[in-house]
């Protein structure tokens, strides 16, 4: 007896082990926090922002020497006929030999600083675009968050209105059978039931498609989610909205930093056009080179090599116009910036404003429109009212209630969608439990690396999340 009683405590146990675990819900900072560790999406553009930072190396790899090996091996025939009289005139022999040389740049024309400038501001440029794709990643995260619960409440108020109409229908056939009603009547609340129906699948496909879309961004179908508390940035307003937009995108940043770079680019190009000058050392040993020096030979030389061009057929000319107009496209294209951060700003801001006035409306709404259904269901039960009357009531609160949800929807976005614009949908920002990504850490190690290869990627990723083990009963 004893053991029974065990053995059904234990089975007890582990059914409200099961069910907490089912019941675990996750927070919209959870799945953010999972993104950053893992979409894809910022791999790939942190992987291209590493692949950046070497690019400040090969600029830095012209203030070093390089150093050659060469070797050689063939053979040798020579024939002088003015010499053949004294049996001299034929050589061969095996050619072999070996050699160094150390070419040590002194001066390039200034270019070594330009592609050096350059390079730092293309890595400051991908720095913003890549804040720019997180804050993009973790906006649709948001968004599809948001259209889960949103997708959830409607559907169960599709479900739970589907179950009211269903019966209605009944209590409607009742009443026909005993000749209250008329065949019309049920007819009325057949066809509210059929677009009852076809409405709740229709929010059963817009809630799987939010579903996909979570999973494809997060990494895993989506659990029990908890609805998340978004507040509106106190102290705000349109004008600051916008300047800070204007100032602090992403992608306004990005653009800047690209105009930086573009102006480099134009004095590397420039640099072409002036003198070079190198130290260049060499020492060689050479065997069987000829009928001079049929023995061995040994060489060094040390010199200063000064290169000056004249003409390139007019290529280094035209590098730097091209390199000039792309100045003024970079130019362009931060203003295109600005304007497309003012733009999303002022959507996002009017968005807000208007959500917010449809909550306080659709708040109103649902007050008078469920005490007019309990009107109408009044005044159906003296007659005074039809069937008709009552479908149409239970129909207007319920539109008033997805409208309600949808308008929370709207607002939340809203607000992140302000921050998105003004630059601060940030990792730092947001306080999320995961380690940082620090792009100084791979730029530090390559930019003055003189040698070796890539350092595993794994050792730049975020650090996993920390899991909080359930306890065992």
């Amino acid at each position: 007896m004893r053991s029974r009683f065990l053995f059904v405590s234990f089975a007890m146990l582990c059914f409200v082990h099961s069910a907490s675990a089912q019941a675990e819900t996750e927070t919209l900072e959870q799945a953010w926090a999972q993104v950053y560790q893992s979409n894809p999406s910022l791999l790939a553009a942190r992987a291209e922002l590493r692949s950046l930072d070497e690019h400040v190396s090969q600029a830095l790899s012209h203030w070093r020497p390089s150093v050659d090996v060469t070797s050689n091996l063939g053979k040798t025939y020579q024939t002088i006929p003015a010499q053949q009289q004294y049996g001299t005139a034929d050589f061969a022999d095996t050619t072999r030999g070996f050699g160094v040389q150390i070419t040590q740049p002194i001066f390039r024309g200034f270019r070594t600083q330009a592609e050096t400038e350059a390079s730092e501001r293309q890595i400051e440029s991908a720095r913003a675009k890549l804040s720019d794709i997180e804050q993009q990643v973790f906006l649709d995260t948001a968004t599809a968050f948001l259209d889960i619960l949103r997708d959830e409440a409607v559907l169960d108020a599709a479900r739970e209105n589907e179950k009211v109409l269903e019966g209605k229908l009944r209590e409607t056939q009742e009443r026909f059978k005993v000749g209250e009603l008329t065949q019309t009547d049920t007819h009325q609340a057949e066809s509210r039931l059929v677009r009852a129906q076809v409405s709740r699948m229709q929010d059963e496909n817009s809630l799987e498609k939010s579903r996909a879309t979570f999973a494809r961004l997060v990494g895993h179908d989506p659990e029990q989610l908890l609805a998340p508390n978004i507040a509106a940035d106190q102290g705000q307003n349109l004008d600051n909205v916008l300047h800070l937009a204007e100032s602090k995108n992403p992608g306004v940043v990005s653009a800047a930093y690209s105009i930086d770079e573009a102006n480099a680019r134009v004095e590397l190009n420039k640099g072409a056009l002036l003198p070079e000058l190198n130290l260049v050392g060499n020492s060689g040993r050479n065997w069987g080179q000829s009928s001079s020096v049929p023995g061995r030979e040994d060489s060094s030389q040390i010199m200063l090599q000064l290169t000056i061009p004249i003409y390139h057929a007019g290529t280094d000319y035209s590098r730097t116009r091209e390199a000039e107009e792309t100045v003024s496209q970079r130019s362009m294209e931060l203003e295109q910036a600005r304007k497309k951060a003012h733009e999303n700003a002022s959507n996002a801001w009017q968005a807000l404003e208007i959500s917010q006035a449809a909550i306080a409306a659709d708040d109103k709404e649902i007050e008078a429109a469920s005490l007019a259904l309990q009107g109408v269901k009044e005044e159906a039960k003296v007659g005074t009212r039809t069937t008709l009357d009552v479908l149409n009531a239970e129909q207007e609160l319920l539109d008033a209630k997805i409208d309600r949800m949808k308008s929370q929807h709207d607002r939340d976005l809203a607000v992140l969608q302000i921050r998105a614009a003004i630059g601060t949908l940030t990792v730092e920002n947001l306080d999320l439990s995961v380690e940082h990504y620090d792009p100084q850490r791979h730029y530090n190690d390559v930019r003055g690396q003189w040698g070796g290869f890539s350092k595993d990627d794994a050792n730049y990723d975020v650090a996993p999340l920390k899991q909080t083990p359930i306890p065992t009963p």
